[in-house]
């Protein structure tokens, strides 16, 4: 079965991308977001695309709002990871155990936080052509309509690599495809 995703098409001064208009606000984890991002061809539809939370009104205010999002995340992300490195060395150096395995596993899920994160960001920053949150001023973005991804849904799961991952990774995603699909069955 393929669904259509609508897409708003957008130029920055790196290109023209597209950003998925109808499972960005599902997604429960804000670096999932800027996954959402893809280099399309400049090709936009002659009609509006209905449902979508995105639209070529709102793409300059709610890609401002992803980066700043990141960027916010980011430093949480990369304090949270500090403090509780400088909590466990204290304790190594003082010679109090403090369970070495848990304290390495904590780490590395934190580490995993801040890559994941950080990638976000550098998508953002790449698609919009920024290089931080003071070039968030003057942010060229210039819609230019809609354009429709055909989503590929094979036994309730989606054939896209991107897709697919999200859909391993977010229980929002899963929640927003199974309500897509219902309505494609149901029309």
């Amino acid at each position: 079965m393929e669904v259509e995703v609508p897409y708003v098409l957008f130029r920055t001064r790196s290109g023209v991308y597209g950003i998925d208009g109808y499972f960005y606000p599902a997604l429960e984890r804000v670096e999932h977001r800027a996954a959402l991002l893809r280099k399309m061809e400049p090709k936009p539809l002659p009609r509006e695309l209905k449902g979508a939370y995105v639209t070529p009104d709102n793409v300059r205010e709610i890609l401002r709002g992803l980066a700043l999002e990141l960027y916010e995340l980011t430093g949480r992300s990369f304090e949270e990871r500090s403090k509780h490195m400088r909590r466990w060395n204290i304790l190594r150096f003082l010679g109090i155990p403090s369970g070495y395995v848990k304290n390495l596993k904590r780490d590395e899920e934190l580490a995993g936080r801040v890559r994941r994160a950080l990638l976000a960001l550098s998508i953002v920053e790449h698609v919009l052509g920024i290089k931080g949150p003071s070039d968030l001023g003057d942010l060229f973005v210039e819609p230019l309509g809609w354009a429709v991804f055909r989503l590929e849904v094979v036994n309730g799961k989606p054939v896209d690599p991107l897709y697919s991952q999200l859909y391993e990774d977010d229980a929002g995603f899963r929640r927003a495809l199974s309500e897509l699909l219902k309505k494609e069955r149901g029309s």
